[in-house]
């Protein structure tokens, strides 16, 4: 399974995320069927990755409000998607 994911997420597009950290790609999470997102999660999880959400509010020149809303991406260094050795 652990390879499926990996060819999955290869084929999707990366995303423009606005606050992606340096030298990480991001996938949108909605590009991924929700009965298997649990899995892929978990899977990113495993590889050094996380789930991230964008703030749906960005406030210039005060305090962004707290709460969820945004759009939310898996983030992970290159490496994870690469072929594994075994």
């Amino acid at each position: 399974m652990s390879d499926l994911i990996r060819e999955c997420l290869l084929d999707m597009p990366l995303s423009a995320m606005a606050n992606r950290p340096e030298g990480m790609l991001a996938i949108s999470r909605d590009d991924v069927p929700e009965d298997v997102r649990p899995a892929v999660d978990a899977w990113v999880r495993d590889h050094g990755g996380q789930v991230a959400e964008e703030q749906l509010i960005v406030v210039h020149g005060g305090k962004t409000p707290p709460g969820g809303g945004g759009k939310r991406f898996y983030v992970l260094p290159p490496a994870a998607l690469a072929a594994s050795a075994e």
